[in-house]
């Protein structure tokens, strides 16, 4: 019976091991790389997809935990470190809280995996709302005096990124949605950003 019960266990571990071993690593071909912070606004109860490229139909990978009610109408959401883009997805890694983003097995190891940038918020780092990534790039909207904190100017998505700038969409009401490159933003979600903007 002992016997019997190790062969299980044995052949349980080996196909593991199989499964992990033949499983695809995280696609980064053609990725825009970046050094951004976001965090997940799904409000699916079951949470967020993530998945093992920059598509819809790339198999799940895992999950992000989903945002938190904190109190009155203010909800808070895992926070992760975001280092590429490809149409319209990124690629997170390092999760806060660090059991905020939960992965297979074969993917566990290399911690990180896409979600779509419709599924992320982040914090505008300055006012300035530019047309490319870059300094010099024309300004297309100035979010001025209160209208770029987390309370007045809602990120709907996360479009792209480049260095330390992410294509981004929000409004801050009644406006229409406005688009484009934030400098340095970040994952405070319930204050401005700390970093003295561009």
């Amino acid at each position: 019976m002992t016997r019997r019960l190790f062969a299980v266990a044995l052949a349980g571990l080996l196909a593991c091991v199989h499964v992990a071993a033949n499983a695809a690593p995280v696609e980064t071909t053609g990725v825009s790389l970046c050094r951004a912070r976001g965090f997940a606004i799904d409000l699916d109860p079951a949470g967020t997809n993530v998945r093992s490229g920059p598509r819809a139909d790339a198999p799940v990978i895992g999950r992000v935990a989903p945002r938190a009610l904190i109190g009155p109408n203010t909800y808070e959401g895992v926070e992760f470190e975001i280092v590429g883009s490809k149409d319209g997805w990124l690629l997170i890694q390092k999760p806060d809280p660090a059991d905020g983003l939960k992965l297979d097995a074969a993917h566990a190891g290399e911690g990180r995996g896409w979600i779509s940038g419709r599924l992320v918020g982040v914090t505008p780092g300055s006012r300035a709302l530019r047309s490319a990534p870059r300094r010099d790039a024309p300004v297309v909207a100035e979010l001025s005096g209160t209208d770029w904190g987390p309370d007045s100017f809602i990120v709907s998505t996360v479009h792209a990124c480049d260095g330390k700038y992410l294509e981004i969409t929000g409004t801050h009401a009644p406006a229409r949605p406005l688009r484009g490159w934030s400098y340095a933003p970040c994952s405070n979600q319930l204050t401005t950003c700390d970093n003295g903007g561009e």
